[in-house]
C-alpha cells in the first residue's frame, strides 16, 4: 500500500537569495504498485486506441499515437517510486506561510511562484550537492 511521508526541503528565494527550511508531503509505492499503475495506465491509453478505430480518417493518426503515448506513459509510471502532494513552509520573500500543490512530481529542483507575493521560488533538497 502507499505510504504517505514528510521530507525536509528548502524554499530558496530566486530573487533575494534566501532560503527557509518547509515539509514536502509524498506518496512513496512499492516495487508492486509501480507495476500495477503503469499497468492500468498502459491498458487505459490502448482502450482509447482502440476506440479510436471507430473515427473515420483521424484513427490513422490516434491509434499509433495512443499506443506509443501508452507506452511512454507505462514506463514513466514504472519508474516512479513517489509523487509529490504538497510543500508547506514560510516563503523566504514575503515570510507568509504558504501552501504550494505539486504536479505530483518528486524530483528536484523544481520552480514554482509564492501563492501570497507572486515571488519565483525553488524547492530544493536540505543536502546540496
Amino acid at each position: 500500500m502507499a505510504e504517505h511521508i514528510i521530507e525536509n526541503i528548502l524554499l530558496h528565494s530566486q530573487k533575494t537569495d534566501n532560503a527557509q527550511p518547509a515539509k514536502m508531503a509524498v506518496i512513496t509505492f512499492s516495487s508492486q504498485e509501480q507495476k500495477v499503475r503503469a499497468l492500468k495506465s498502459l491498458l487505459l491509453f490502448w482502450l482509447i486506441a482502440a476506440l479510436a478505430v471507430l473515427i473515420p480518417v483521424a484513427h490513422f493518426i490516434l491509434v499509433p499515437a495512443f499506443l506509443i503515448t501508452g507506452i511512454i506513459a507505462a514506463k514513466r509510471r514504472w519508474h516512479c517510486a513517489k509523487e509529490g502532494i504538497k510543500a508547506e513552509g514560510l516563503c523566504p520573500e514575503c515570510e507568509q506561510a504558504i501552501t504550494i500543490t505539486l504536479e505530483k512530481n518528486a524530483d528536484f529542483p523544481q520552480w514554482h511562484h509564492c501563492p501570497e507575493c507572486d515571488g519565483s521560488l525553488e524547492l530544493q533538497t536540505t543536502i546540496k550537492t
